[in-house]
């Protein structure tokens, strides 16, 4: 009889205990799962950081971000380690994780740290060197204002002197001669002529020398305008057309010569058609060579 109350006895310790160990296992599981969804849930907190912190690394490496913008993400960064710490240092206490994944943790924390302090260093270097770029850039634009100013007035100046030097290298004619000129080569030189004897008009001037200008071949273009300011031209023997400020106009006769900076007299034949009458009055001469205009004479019409 004992013996079967002891065995009774003891049958419900023993399915006492299995059932306390039955439920301490199941804890342990669910502390084992919870653990591991901690570990997981921690690690990838860490990789996400650590993937943000090597993304803010090639950013600065490539200089193109806004070093405001990239403060306040390392300073974002800073406070998400800290927290990452504290979740680690709490895990241990409580055993969580164990004291070598905790180590590793912390490892991976101070790297992290570690490059954070770095970018931060660097933020301040690149935030120094802006500072010095954009002085360096505001002197650079001074200079260069300073520069461009320079270079329009030389060029103001180097405008105004090639006016200058080709206004001087202009030729210059003076000392008009007038005469008409008979059939059998008679030349009759005044400044009054009856209308009736001017068939052919020889004009003779003298073009000064000038050191300025440039030596060669040049055509002059007389211009004979009567009383009237009408240009007295003969297409058909001594006249055409010439240019002068971008527009064609008639002249009465031309006389090519070869300047050679020296004083020398030239002269051009003007062939009045038969059909051309003369009217009574003063004739201006005009004589023009590149398109400026050297020297004006005058002759009388009786």
């Amino acid at each position: 009889m004992r013996v079967g109350i002891v065995a009774g006895v003891l049958l419900v310790l023993v399915s006492i205990v299995a059932g306390v160990l039955y439920w301490q296992l199941r804890k342990v599981q669910r502390q084992n799962v919870e653990l591991t969804e901690e570990k997981i849930d921690l690690e990838e907190d860490l990789r996400e950081l650590d993937a943000r912190v090597l993304s803010l690394q090639q950013e600065l490496e490539r200089k193109d971000v806004e070093l405001s913008e990239k403060t306040r993400q390392v300073e974002e960064l800073s406070k998400q380690l800290q927290d990452a710490r504290s979740r680690i240092r709490r895990y241990e206490e409580q055993g969580k994780i164990s004291a070598r994944q905790a180590e590793e943790m912390r490892y991976k924390t101070e790297q992290m740290a570690y490059y954070i302090q770095k970018y931060q260093e660097r933020i301040r270097e690149l935030e120094e060197e802006n500072q010095s770029l954009r002085a360096k850039a505001t002197e650079l634009e001074r200079r260069i204002q300073e520069k461009e100013t320079q270079t329009r007035q030389v060029q103001a100046e180097k405008e105004q002197l090639e006016v200058k030097v080709r206004a001087a290298s202009y030729l210059k004619a003076i000392q008009f001669r007038f005469a008409t000129v008979k059939e059998n080569g008679k030349e009759d030189w005044d400044t009054e002529f009856r209308a009736r004897r001017i068939h052919r008009l020889k004009v003779c001037f003298v073009v000064l020398e000038n050191e300025v200008a440039e030596p060669g071949q040049r055509i002059a273009y007389v211009v004979i305008s009567d009383p009237t300011g009408k240009v007295l031209t003969n297409f058909s023997a001594s006249s055409g057309y010439f240019t002068v400020m971008d527009t064609e106009q008639p002249f009465s006769a031309k006389a090519p010569f070869n300047y050679t900076r020296d004083r020398q007299e030239v002269c051009a034949l003007y062939d009045r058609p038969a059909d051309q009458e003369l009217s009574k009055g003063n004739y201006v001469v005009s004589v023009f060579c590149e398109g400026v205009e050297i020297g004006r004479g005058q002759f009388q019409v009786k």
